[in-house]
């Protein structure tokens, strides 16, 4: 059963060797409630491509091997399954973590996070998520339009 995950997850890692995390400290914009959010998901795309092989490495290492309960991060996957761009915004309840990660439409983005709880708001084709989630372990999050 161990081996199948570890398969699982290395095939899960291949498919999304293409996308990458843009862990942000203090980005904001100027709206947030804007429903128009292209300028800001093409600035953060750019961002998104620095470094990209070296942050999908440590995701893809994180998830092959046994997990730490000490260690201080966790990987998130973001499946966007919807035919908009969407962005995932994650605040910590505390402490001052941001995340603001672009996800292209019809496509998955990962990165790693302090484990913590956090509220997870994103517009997908002007529909409102919002959640509130203890992340402690991997995360894999699936968002539609329907």
């Amino acid at each position: 059963m161990k081996n199948l995950k570890k398969i699982y997850l290395l095939v899960l890692g291949f498919l999304m060797i293409q996308c990458d995390v843009v862990p942000n400290s203090g980005y904001r914009t100027n709206n947030p409630g804007s429903v128009d959010e292209s300028k800001e998901f093409a600035d953060l795309m750019e961002k998104d491509q620095t470094d990209k092989n070296k942050k999908t490495a440590e995701v893809l290492t994180y998830l092959l091997n046994d997990t730490d309960p000490a260690d201080p991060y966790t990987v998130a996957v973001i499946d966007n399954l919807s035919g908009c761009n969407i962005i995932v915004r994650l605040v910590a309840v505390k402490g001052n973590q941001i995340y603001n990660l672009p996800v292209a439409k019809n496509s998955k983005n990962h990165f790693k996070i302090a484990k913590g709880s956090y509220t997870m708001r994103s517009n997908v084709c002007e529909s409102k998520y919002y959640s509130q989630k203890s992340i402690t372990e991997p995360l894999i999050l699936k968002l539609s339009a329907h």
